[in-house]
């Protein structure tokens, strides 16, 4: 049945529901399909549709656990232990990485997705089966979140677009559609992350979906569901940013319609599925106190003055009392260790809260906001970021780190994407030679996925090898005989 150009279905481990007249009209708002378990179909990108898969063993582990496991081993997520979070690598323990941040956040997910589940579960939105697994499928996309973010830190897709809008990256992308062109010119790690998580490079494998991930974890992972070319109202927090390039238009179309997510006006934009506002909310709460607890690690801020700021957050949580305790702990470091765990419960007990009670408008699209800027502590995270700006973010060693990037990361697009456009030279052939043949494309017949596959290469890089990789290059410093 289809009202208002949307079918109205329910599907679930083979199951299908019919709904009567008054329940279809129940189950659309403002004309948006919003049945939770269509939301949840288990699908493969990439995979043939069979549900005789959707139960490969699950004494051991659910659909949305083999995405986590599937993630956890793929390179490009282990190299996120080389790829600055806010602070240089440091001579001094505990402080993150882009990794130990992703593994973090996925905490995070995990604990609010599995709450969400039951209270899904408990309002009967959800069968008993699937409660649990809305957990494993929020810590998968949180896992995998900054999966496509490149080196050098939040400067480092600065960098990589300041390159493609010089007169050398111009120069560059000018044989590509504006629509290509938007994507390398408004870079987004977002973007990137969607591109790795999906993508098969021809030149290794002729199965298509990239990792093979679920639709409802690849949904989850897209904060922004649109182009460039899609943003249209930047007001909506789902048209911040660019989630996806250009050429993955048609790959989240297929995801979107297979889950129910409406398209914006037949623009390249679509409406978020409800657990992407869940992951970008665990990535809120996650940056936000640790940035805040390095700072203080750092000498940057006083233990005075992030305890305080993390009082003012437990003072809205269930477990407020547990603030007596403080006293008996002796060391400050684990201080205001113990102050940041029960900050970070109480932020997801917030988060909880504003998710149940908006959940029919998240579902119906009328509500397009952070969660984390609804909570009742909402006012301290704003001063906590203000703070991060000012005393964190423009730590000397953060600023040198960034202003690398931007040597760096251009520096190397530079060199690859000269050497590919101009082949003949022979100077062009050394630097190409060092690559692995899988990331070249023929510039003249295929420059979109020449581009693409080397602006991918150097996003993927980790600072260390980013940096040794450009000074080789540039005659600075030669390889070491083995």
């Amino acid at each position: 049945m289809t009202r208002f150009g949307y079918t109205i279905r329910s599907s679930c481990y083979g199951c299908s529901r019919i709904y009567s007249i008054e329940e279809a009209e129940d189950s659309i708002l403002g004309g948006i399909v919003v049945e939770w378990e269509l939301l949840l179909t288990p699908w493969r990108l990439g995979c043939p549709k069979d549900t005789s898969d959707w139960r490969e063993n699950p004494e051991a582990r659910n659909e949305f656990q083999r995405d986590f496991d599937r993630i956890v081993f793929n390179a490009d997520f282990r190299r996120l232990n080389g790829k600055t979070q806010v602070f240089p690598f440091p001579q001094i323990d505990g402080i993150h990485t882009r990794l130990t941040h992703s593994l973090e956040c996925a905490s995070v997910g995990r604990s609010l997705g599995t709450l969400i589940g039951n209270k899904l579960r408990e309002k009967s939105l959800i069968g008993d089966h699937e409660g649990w697994e809305i957990g494993a499928l929020v810590s998968a996309a949180c896992l995998a979140h900054d999966i496509g973010n490149p080196p050098f830190g939040h400067s480092g897709e600065k960098a990589i677009r300041e390159f493609f809008n010089s007169k050398l990256g111009d120069d560059i992308i000018s044989p590509l559609s504006l629509e290509q062109r938007q994507d390398f010119t408004s870079f987004d790690g977002n973007a990137m992350g969607f591109h790795v998580l999906t993508h098969t490079n021809p030149k290794i494998s002729s199965v298509p979906g990239g990792l093979g991930l679920t639709y409802p974890a690849l949904a989850a992972f897209v904060k922004y569901p649109c182009t460039v070319m899609g943003q249209t109202d930047t007001s909506r927090r789902s048209e911040k940013k660019p989630g996806f390039f250009s050429c993955h238009t048609s790959v989240y179309e297929e995801i979107a319609n297979e889950l129910g997510i409406p398209q914006k006006q037949e623009r390249d934009a679509w409406y978020r599925h409800p657990l992407a506002f869940i992951t970008e909310a665990a990535d809120d709460i996650c940056y936000t106190i640790i940035d805040l607890e390095d700072g203080y690690k750092h000498d940057l801020v006083s233990l005075e003055k992030a305890s305080d700021y993390l009082k003012r957050i437990i003072e809205h949580s269930p477990q407020s009392n547990k603030l007596k305790n403080v006293g008996k702990i002796r060391d400050n470091g684990n201080k205001l260790g113990y102050l940041r765990s029960l900050a970070i419960y109480s932020l997801i007990c917030q988060v909880f809260d504003v998710f149940v009670d908006n959940e029919s408008r998240i579902r119906d699209a009328t509500f397009d906001q952070a969660l984390i800027d609804q909570i009742p502590s909402k006012d301290v995270i704003g001063e906590i970021e203000e703070l991060s700006k000012e005393e964190i973010y423009s730590h000397r060693p953060v600023l040198q780190i960034e202003a690398a990037g931007f040597q760096v990361l251009p520096g190397l697009l530079g060199l690859f994407l000269s050497a590919l456009k101009e082949r003949h030279l022979e100077s062009s052939r050394k630097i190409l030679s060092i690559l692995n043949s899988c990331h070249i494309f023929d510039y003249d017949k295929q420059p979109y996925e020449a581009v693409m596959s080397i602006t991918k290469y150097v996003a993927g890089m980790t600072d260390s090898f980013a940096l040794d990789t450009y000074r080789t290059l540039l005659g600075i410093q030669l390889p070491v005989g083995v």
